[in-house]
């Protein structure tokens, strides 16, 4: 563990990652002590479930982890939760949705955590492209990343729109399944699932693709 904890700080990225989510966090405690009002605590929550995606992958990656079976089960692991991050950025909707606080300081704070959250994920997806292409000799695996990005947001949406969350892929599995076969089968009948995912897709491949140039990313 002790060791984990030091490699996992070489990394730049990890500094970035910690400063912005104690940002995040100290927005929403100054915004409870100035207002009286909890309204946006859960994003502490939210910013969590971003976490854990990097946490797994982090995991994989700082480790050295080659073990293909081992690999395999921390990546699907990882993939359950992955949508979590870049998810945080769609809680910019509850914009307005307060008065206790100024709007602008509302924005500041949903901003943050929506790119605590971006940073998370794509620090995440990088880390697992790297063990793909690595362990699996997957020459192509950039390609992987930018297909999975799509498919994190057809996950985003289902939690937006659906209010299905990644445990229920263990809890309601059954449920989550039909919906995902229905909107898989019968795309006419449901526009506004391809759209979005389509759009919101597009976008995080695209903010995905200059994160990569960074040399924020994972440089020590």
């Amino acid at each position: 563990m002790r060791e984990y904890v030091r490699r996992v700080f070489a990394y730049k990225s990890t500094y970035a990652l910690l400063a912005i989510s104690v940002f995040s966090m100290l927005l929403s405690v100054c915004r409870v002590l100035a207002t009286g009002y909890s309204l946006f605590m859960f994003m502490l929550w939210n910013l969590f479930l971003a976490f854990v995606p990097w946490l797994a992958a982090s995991v994989a990656y700082v480790r050295d982890i080659r073990s293909k079976p081992l690999l395999l089960v921390i990546i699907l692991f990882w993939l359950a939760f992955f949508p979590n991050a870049p998810y945080v950025l769609t809680d910019l909707i509850h914009l307005g949705k307060g008065s206790s606080a100024p709007v602008w300081y509302d924005l500041i704070l949903l901003l943050s955590y929506g790119f605590a959250g971006l940073i998370y994920g794509f620090t995440s997806l990088q880390m697992i492209e790297e063990k793909v292409r690595t362990v699996f000799a997957v020459r192509h695996a950039g390609i992987l990343s930018g297909l999975l990005i799509y498919v994190s947001c057809f996950g985003i949406y289902l939690g937006r729109f659906l209010r299905w969350n990644s445990w229920d892929l263990i809890s309601n599995a059954d449920q989550v399944m039909r919906d995902v076969f229905h909107r898989m089968a019968y795309p006419r009948s449901h526009p506004t699932t391809w759209i979005f995912t389509i759009l919101f897709g597009t976008l995080l491949n695209i903010v995905y693709l200059v994160f990569k140039q960074d040399e924020l990313r994972l440089a020590e």
